[in-house]
């Protein structure tokens, strides 16, 4: 099964637009979602976004300000700002180095879309890594859920199906698939123990674990409800 990859297109040129739109849509593994600047906040509240793309325009969309705002705003997750030649001289200003990546205009697809998995490797592995889910804010790198009250910590394993789960938003993952992903080639793991883990997950996260909100119980596995 592959995760699901959300990307946020903030643009304000319709032809490069639809030709993005079409390219990244290719990859099944795209979710693409494009928004004008005016709703990009709605839209960043709204979804779970893995990264954005941000097509910077001087005389109609200023990205360097839009990606200013995004990182004030706690937005943490990679940007990348494709820019015109006559910008690209203002890469080293302190207004640009909020953004990941910067991809001159006229580009490649095969650069953008080889940007996008490099950004998206380097933000897994970064301490910096967050999802929401509720009210809480899932750190997966340092196994822990926060809220305002309080801080969860999570096992290996309760680490490893959250993360999993969540990168297969809106997916019913099978008990086989969680076993492999989770624990591998592993005879002696039964749906048992993924059984008894998602109960002590819940027992962490839920208000009311006997009605969950988060972990559901679909027939067939298990989905995340962030």
């Amino acid at each position: 099964m592959s995760s699901s990859t959300k990307i946020l297109l903030v643009n304000s040129d319709r032809d490069l637009s639809d030709a993005l739109i079409y390219q990244l849509s290719l990859n099944d593994k795209y979710q693409i979602i494009e928004s004008d600047v005016d709703n990009v906040f709605t839209q960043i509240n709204n979804n779970s976004f893995n990264i954005v793309i941000i097509n910077s325009q001087p005389s109609k969309l200023n990205g360097h300000n839009l990606t200013k705002k995004l990182r004030t705003g706690g937005f943490k997750n990679p940007i990348i700002m494709l820019i015109t030649q006559s910008d690209a001289s203002n890469v080293d200003n302190q207004l640009t180095i909020e953004a990941n990546e910067h991809i001159i205009k006229p580009f490649k697809y095969p650069a953008l879309l080889k940007s996008i998995e490099l950004q998206l490797r380097q933000f897994g592995k970064s301490e910096d890594t967050q999802h929401n889910i509720g009210s809480y804010v899932f750190k997966p790198n340092s196994k822990v859920l926060e809220s305002k009250n309080k801080s969860i910590r999570l096992t290996e394993k309760e680490n490893d199906i959250l993360k999993f789960l969540y990168q297969n938003l809106e997916t019913i993952v099978s008990r086989e698939i969680l076993l492999h992903e989770v624990w591998g080639y592993n005879s002696k793991v039964t749906t048992h123990t993924l059984e008894t883990h998602i109960y002590r997950l819940r027992q962490k996260i839920e208000i009311d674990p006997a009605n969950a909100c988060f972990l559901i119980t679909e027939t067939g596995g298990y989905r995340l409800n962030p």
